[in-house]
């Protein structure tokens, strides 16, 4: 007789370690968590509606949960540059940091090549070229994102941190613990500033 696994058993759960947390990638704002030029998009992460990603900042910061955003979609990129529900991630580099961060710079020409407009952080050829060999975005409406709030980690969720790159092979059993307990103990939502945001001193971004 076969098993139903529950959705819990069901979901993949993607994880690996920010080197710095901006406000770009994750960019938490606008109502939406999206994830456009970092790891799991430049690796070619394969997951689907229901799957989690969990970012974790580096050693130095103690390997803090920074978030974990539940997919609702995977889009192309230049659907998501032209998607007006994501207009307000086209960076405005004469606003507040929340509106200099945004994630929504790559397009292609009539003739299918990528444009880069113009950001605060992915400069440059290189950028582009890495940016945009797999072009897809991830979308969540539910995440959480902890930003200077993040907290340690509990130590039994600790081999869900690898080294380089992404991970989605975790010992049989730990992320359906880890979704419960993120589920829990936190509300959605954005709990605070990104760790490397300069504006902080001055408050300039609004937690929405």
């Amino acid at each position: 007789m076969s098993v139903v696994k529950s959705n819990w058993q069901m979901r993949t759960l993607c994880t690996y370690v920010l080197t710095n947390d901006t406000g770009l990638a994750p960019n938490p704002f606008w109502g939406w968590c999206t994830l456009a030029v970092c790891t799991p998009n430049h690796q070619g992460a394969r997951l689907r509606a229901g799957d989690w990603i969990a970012g974790f900042l580096a050693k130095g910061r103690g390997h803090r949960l920074l978030y974990v955003m539940e997919v609702a979609s995977r889009i192309h990129m230049q659907a998501y540059f032209d998607d007006p529900r994501f207009t307000m991630k086209k960076p405005n580099l004469r606003g507040t940091w929340k509106e200099r961060c945004g994630d929504n710079f790559y397009s292609q020409n009539p003739n299918g090549l990528w444009q880069q407009h113009r950001n605060r952080f992915h400069l440059g050829p290189d950028y582009l070229a890495r940016d945009t060999r797999r072009p897809f975005v991830f979308v969540a409406e539910k995440f959480w994102y902890f930003g200077r709030n993040a907290d340690v980690l509990p130590t039994e969720f600790l081999p869900l941190i690898g080294g380089r790159g992404i991970r989605t092979r975790h010992t049989a059993g730990l992320p359906e613990k880890f979704f419960e307990w993120v589920e829990a103990g936190f509300e959605p939502g954005i709990k605070g500033l990104p760790n490397d945001n300069p504006d902080l001193a001055s408050n300039l971004i609004a937690m929405t």
